[in-house]
């Protein structure tokens, strides 16, 4: 079992020492994780979300540290990167510069909304729900579309509680999982939502069903901002997939993508 999506408090929005995550692993059994805290941006874009650029040495320092500290878990060094339209050169030179065991797509921002509205909290009267997502699923293909990236993180993030996806937007998720597909990328069953008000995994499990049915492959992640979030719930989850026929598990080293089956010693 492995968690390839942990932040530190570099980011200014997570809490506890990166040791704290890593113990917190330890003692859950889990034998892989990968710290991936927020890209930073140009222009210290979204700021008080993300990393400074001059905290990159100083979080690669402390993954190394740790590394040394830590000879019972494997640790990784990844990313979270934002995909935002526009900033396609400053990513592929920031993601290049670094020695990213894997690297996370996320879509916070969708580029044609006003400035400062993202997904967790924006207010666009004039627009649909559908329209709505139209517009992040748009934002989210783009990203894939550039082939940075090697994982699509909290695929469906812009969802609201009553109102389903695949209901108003299945066109949208048809063409993700194919582009996903086509380029080799996995998706990570993000369990952050089990402790917030959508309540639900990310992507749901109604869009995970067509993620695994595609034959893409699937990794854990608890988008832990504490401690005490690292492997939320992924018994639960894992014993639900049990009954998916097919599920591919995805580890990463050096951007390598290495597959493996879901069987009972998972579960």
């Amino acid at each position: 079992m492995n968690d390839y999506h942990l932040h530190t408090k570099l980011c200014k929005h997570a809490t506890g020492e990166m040791y704290e995550y890593i113990e917190s692993a330890i003692e859950k059994g889990i034998k892989e994780i990968c710290f991936t805290d927020h890209i930073p941006l140009p222009d210290e874009f979204d700021l008080k979300h993300r990393m400074r650029l001059k905290d990159m040495d100083v979080y690669l320092n402390w993954i190394e540290s740790c590394k040394k500290k830590y000879k019972e878990i494997s640790i990784l060094t990844g990313i979270e990167a934002d995909y935002i339209e526009g900033y396609e050169d400053y990513l592929e030179s920031f993601i290049s510069q670094y020695p990213f065991d894997l690297v996370i797509m996320a879509v916070h921002f969708v580029k044609q909304w006003p400035k400062g509205q993202w997904v967790f909290s924006y207010n666009l009267p004039d627009k649909s729900i559908t329209q709505i997502y139209n517009d992040y699923f748009e934002a989210v293909l783009k990203g894939i579309n550039t082939g940075f990236f090697d994982i699509v993180g909290h695929l469906d993030l812009i969802k609201e509680s009553n109102f389903s996806i695949l209901k108003t937007n299945s066109n949208n998720i048809d063409k993700i999982v194919n582009k996903i597909f086509d380029r080799g990328m996995s998706v990570e069953v993000n369990t952050s939502g089990l402790h917030k008000h959508i309540n639900e995994i990310y992507p749901s499990f109604d869009i995970l069903k067509k993620i695994i049915k595609k034959g893409i492959p699937i990794l854990f992640s608890s988008d832990s901002h504490s401690p005490e979030h690292v492997g939320f719930k992924f018994n639960e989850v894992m014993k639900y997939l049990s009954d998916f026929n097919g599920v591919k598990l995805a580890t990463y080293k050096k951007r390598h993508l290495t597959l493996h089956t879901l069987t009972q010693e998972y579960i």
